[in-house]
């Protein structure tokens, strides 16, 4: 059932894949002398390769196909989860990013010691590894082969090994500035590609408002308590978990911010990746609705994708499509690895070889750089070889370590009282809560049966690891005064240093450009509030 391409579909691939490693080898021509050239950029990004390689990385390959069968089902709920960014953007702004910038930050781990202890760094580095290693990057070399595969017949494991050894050519040479560079190209094709089928799907499905019409129950944002999987009381209280801990807390989307030229690049890359979350579930919702319309019985949603580039792509068009696809996956592949390589290095090899010189960081980096995306390789081809959705699984993972690690993130750079007692108790309890949660007390207790998704799990084990943090903390000792001095929020975070102030104002102040972005998509929710008063089917 893939779709057919011929030479030009190939030949577009072709350009696309050596113009992005000479593109990733080119922009870190100039070599690597230190250990922050390798692993932050030199804090040299702009603004705009923050913002796109921030939400290049959210997009992989496989979403085009799991992303739109879900649309295709449920509707534009789906886009919810990329409007949301709005309040976990505005966190990362406003709270999160003037402390690790001005602190010069290099790792999220090392926050948890300078604010805790070292076994609190230590817990969260390695969670992050194990979970890129097998959750993200062979994750995503296997479902992105995958995808690939079954729209366009590409084998499965020799498409692993090039784009494997493609991502890995610039990635492990240039560190995060070929990682970050590409992802900013990879986005532009994203944004060409992602927008082509919707337009396609949109002009045979009769157009948009026809679509409002006859589905209404598919543009619906605000669903019941009981809908499954998402109710409005879990995809509006996701932030408080799974959002603040991957947008704000997570190594692969923060370093981008970390290696930014200065604080006022730093915020606008934030914003800028906030503007092109309003337009990427454009990509996904529209060709799932549309394909409702046109293909209304699909044996599985899945397909949905597939059937729409099989359908109506022509031939020649397929190879941007097979383009785009193939940057969704090398984007994520290289910041995912960039990233594992930066945590192993200076959260643990530095920390075991304190002495250890600045070529001798980049030369570990890199090695384990390669080392990563070998064992990625492993892991994709044992998903491979296996009808267990072993995927499935190590993605839950991340449902797990979300609600613990967003609280003692928090509350370290909010509440004066948190102490390193209160944060291992609460990492180690709110563990085996969700587990609790997940397999005994939502399946066993009748009351909470209707209201069983992942997110309302995460909302309560959020709740609880939220009263483990509070209550241990005010029942043992406070904090050193050194691990709370200069780490607290206060108000002074909010603005940027004078000598930037001065630097960008009027039009260039990020406060403008932030509010467009936060009014915007209150007035996407305020259109979808009154439909669902207008139209409550």
């Amino acid at each position: 059932m893939s779709a057919h391409l011929n030479f030009y579909d190939y030949a577009v691939l072709c350009v696309y894949m050596i113009a992005t490693v000479a593109l990733g080898l080119w922009v870190s021509r100039r070599g690597m002398k230190t250990s922050k050239d390798y692993f932050l950029g030199g804090n040299k990004l702009p603004w705009y390769v923050v913002g796109g390689s921030m939400v290049a990385t959210d997009i992989s390959s496989e979403h085009f196909i799991a992303n739109v069968g879900a649309a295709y089902k449920y509707g534009v709920v789906l886009a919810a989860g990329s409007w949301n960014t709005w309040i976990i953007y505005s966190l990362l702004i406003w709270v999160f990013l003037p402390y690790y910038f001005r602190t010069g930050l290099t790792t999220m781990p090392e926050f948890l010691e300078r604010r805790y202890n070292s076994l609190c760094r230590y817990i969260f580095a390695v969670f992050l590894i194990v979970g890129y290693i097998g959750g993200i990057i062979g994750g995503t070399l296997y479902s992105g082969g995958l995808a690939l595969e079954s729209i366009f017949g590409l084998n499965l494991y020799y498409g692993l090994i090039v784009f494997a050894v493609s991502t890995g050519v610039y990635t492990i040479y240039g560190g995060l500035t070929s990682a970050a560079w590409t992802d900013f190209m990879q986005m532009i094709l994203l944004l060409a590609v992602g927008i082509l089928v919707p337009i396609v799907a949109l002009a045979h499905a009769g157009n948009l408002l026809p679509l409002v019409r006859e589905f209404p129950e598919k543009f619906q944002v605000f669903h019941p308590p009981t809908h499954r999987p998402f109710p409005f009381t879990g995809v509006f209280t996701g932030f408080l978990t799974v959002g603040i801990w991957y947008s704000c807390t997570s190594q692969h989307i923060v370093q981008r911010v970390l290696g930014a030229k200065d604080e006022w690049h730093a915020r606008m890359g934030v914003v800028s990746a906030g503007f092109l979350h309003i337009i990427t579930p454009a990509f996904f919702v529209l060709p799932g609705i549309a394909a409702f319309k046109l293909f209304p019985n699909l044996e599985r949603p899945d397909q949905a994708y597939l059937t729409l580039v099989k359908t109506f792509i022509p031939t020649g068009l397929k190879g941007l499509i097979l383009a785009g696809l193939s940057a969704a996956l090398m984007s994520t592949l290289s910041t995912v690895v960039n990233s594992t390589s930066t945590l192993l290095t200076l959260d643990i090899y530095k920390k075991l070889k304190p002495r250890a010189t600045e070529s001798e960081q980049i030369r570990f980096g890199r090695w384990m750089s390669g080392v990563v995306l070998i064992l990625g390789v492993v892991i994709a081809f044992a998903f491979a070889s296996t009808t267990t959705p072993l995927f499935v699984k190590v993605q839950n993972i991340f449902f797990y370590i979300a609600p613990p690690f967003a609280v003692v993130f928090t509350l370290g750079i909010l509440w004066r009282r948190a102490n390193a007692t209160a944060a291992v108790a609460t990492i180690v309890s709110g563990f085996i809560f969700t587990w609790l949660l997940d397999t005994w007390i939502f399946p066993n207790v009748a009351l909470l049966a209707p209201y069983n998704t992942y997110l309302h799990r995460a909302l309560l084990a959020w709740m609880f690891c939220m009263t483990v943090m509070i209550v241990v903390s005010l029942l043992t000792a406070p904090p050193a005064p050194e691990k709370t001095t200069g780490i607290i929020w206060s108000r002074k975070y909010a603005a940027l240093p004078a000598a930037e102030q001065a630097r960008y104002h009027g039009w260039r102040d990020f406060r403008i450009w932030w509010l467009l972005f936060v009014v915007i998509v209150l007035f996407i929710y305020g259109f979808f509030l009154w439909r669902r008063i207008k139209h409550p089917w």
